[in-house]
């Protein structure tokens, strides 16, 4: 049996500058042996830091798992915390995963910025 990760982060798409949201959509293995290479077992979870902020985020992040057919579940989180979550066990007809992150509100005249966010996959093979 054979395992594996790759991690994608989650920032604001080209050409939007100065963004508060950042949008990624992370493809996921498919489960169950059903895709040209086998996988078995599969996760998705989320990384944060807040660099020496607040232990805590209130921005907002929302998981969209897109599903074979085109349905889509959505998981919906706030307040990250400090270091890494598991989020979702993927299941069999789960494509990928659209990740929103929205940064929360700020006092007047302080910037708001995308939460520092990774999406990390881990697998196994048979």
């Amino acid at each position: 049996m054979g395992s594996g990760a790759y991690s994608v982060f989650i920032d604001a798409p080209p050409g939007t500058a100065g963004s508060t949201t950042g949008r990624r959509v992370v493809p996921l293995p498919p489960t169950d042996n059903s895709g040209g290479v086998k996988f078995t077992d599969v996760y998705l979870s989320l990384a944060y830091d807040d660099f020496g902020g607040p232990q805590t985020s209130p921005a907002t992040v929302e998981i969209r798992i897109l599903k074979a057919g085109g349905q889509v579940q959505t998981i919906h989180s706030q307040n990250l915390i400090v270091g890494r979550t598991v989020v979702h066990h993927v299941q069999v007809g789960d494509l990928a995963a659209g990740i929103i992150t929205t940064a929360a509100a700020v006092p007047s005249g302080q910037p708001q910025r995308v939460p520092a966010v990774t999406a990390l996959v881990e697998y196994t093979t048979p």
